[in-house]
């Protein structure tokens, strides 16, 4: 385990369960974003930078008034000049509207009777593990929200924290790929979600993945990683194909077709 700054962890090229996750788009994917030398910068979408902020109003609340303030208007010359000057200084400047929603956000997970249980635990956050992936030899890193040496605690913000809401969320973004990550890395016994909605009432949600579920993350964290040393073995970086390929309907695109008769065409 070490503490670094996040943009130091970010900058080591170990391999993270995001990258995991987008190597299963295709390696020409993974290739453009983390191996390209000729690569863009990433720059942060509005919702990224909102999940950073709540991030720190939940887990780290004594850095919050150091990282953060609400900024001035940058529509100005003025206000673009002093919202550089406050990046400059080591502080994001916020809108008065993203630094309330995320208060509030952060008041929703801590009254919460099993969140606010969780991160009141003797844990810490954002500390960082590498380690070498035993079935590869690729060396990995991950870097758990909040982690008590047993227990890892992953903050989530979402539009739909219920069950089923969150559920999908799961599916959409491949968390259960990042779960058993984290497992690996940190050898840690349990993952555990905390979901907050982003908008009122913020309600949160708290969940465990079912076994099964942690199965297939481990199976397609195995896959993800054995692409990656696949494609650096050839050199060779495919994206979703090179020529004509025949593409069916989904099967819930089948469903939902009524009967076409010659008459129609």
């Amino acid at each position: 385990m070490t503490v670094i700054s996040n943009a130091d962890y970010h900058a080591d090229p170990a391999i993270s369960a995001s990258q995991l996750k987008e190597i299963g788009r295709s390696p020409f994917h993974y290739w453009k974003r983390y191996v390209d030398p000729d690569r863009s910068p990433s720059e942060p979408t509005a919702a990224m930078r909102l999940g950073s902020l709540v991030h720190c109003a939940v887990l780290e609340p004594k850095e919050l008034l150091q990282r953060y303030a609400v900024g001035p208007d940058r529509r100005t010359k003025e206000g673009k000049l002093a919202a550089e000057k406050m990046l400059a200084d080591g502080i994001e400047p916020v809108s008065a509207s993203d630094f309330e929603q995320a208060l509030s956000m952060a008041a929703a997970v801590h009254s919460h009777p099993t969140a606010g249980l969780l991160l009141g635990m003797s844990g810490q956050a954002e500390q960082s593990f590498w380690w070498d992936d035993i079935a590869t030899g690729l060396r990995c890193k991950c870097r758990p929200d909040w982690f008590d040496g047993e227990l890892i605690v992953d903050l989530k913000t979402c539009q739909d924290a219920s069950p089923a809401g969150f559920g999908k969320s799961v599916a959409n973004f491949g968390y259960q790929i990042q779960s058993a990550h984290y497992l690996a890395g940190t050898l840690a016994k349990r993952f555990i979600f905390v979901a907050v909605e982003k908008t009122y009432p913020f309600a949160v949600g708290v969940y465990e993945l079912d076994p099964e579920a942690l199965v297939h993350g481990s199976i397609a964290r195995h896959n993800a990683l054995q692409r990656i040393q696949d494609c650096r073995a050839v050199g060779e970086w495919p994206g979703y194909t090179d020529g004509i390929q025949t593409l069916q309907l989904p099967g819930w695109a089948l469903k939902d077709q009524t009967t076409i008769t010659s008459e129609d065409f």
